[in-house]
């Protein structure tokens, strides 16, 4: 229970460093990649008949070479107009997101990836992935 107990702390203490690390620069540029994509949640939200949760998981954020040439909302915003999609596609598609999906983590990862666990849609931009709403478009409609 000490050595897990322990291990939390030192996480925490991890990430607290990593988030007051960041520069001023850095800090902007988060804060209106996140406000992009909040202006997109409501469109979503309408043709669902949801109203889901949204957010960019900052803590193995993209390189500064990548925040220069990718913006990190639209690989997320993928995600949204992919359900929107499945939506708008039938009834049945339409209900099962509003069944099935509570809230969208967007993160960053070697490689493009999807879950959906527990109501919760966890996905991993890759800047170097195509179709990426084609590619959530099939992951739902296979796994909801």
């Amino acid at each position: 229970m000490k050595i897990r107990v322990g291990a939390a702390a030192i996480m925490v203490a991890m990430c607290s460093t990593v988030a007051n690390s960041q520069s001023l620069k850095d800090k902007e540029y988060f804060a209106a990649q996140d406000k992009y994509l909040a202006e997109k949640v409501p469109y979503a939200n309408e043709k669902c008949g949801t109203n889901f949760a949204v957010k960019i998981d900052w803590s193995t954020p993209p390189t500064a070479e990548e925040r220069r040439t990718y913006s990190a909302y639209g690989y997320c915003e993928a995600v949204l107009d992919g359900m929107r999609r499945v939506c708008e596609s039938s009834q049945a598609g339409k209900d099962a997101v509003k069944q099935k999906i509570k809230s969208l983590t967007c993160g960053f990862g070697p490689q493009r990836s999807i879950a959906l666990k527990d109501g919760a849609i966890d996905y991993k931009i890759n800047y170097s992935s195509t179709n990426d709403v084609d590619y959530v478009f099939e992951y739902l409609q296979n796994n909801l």
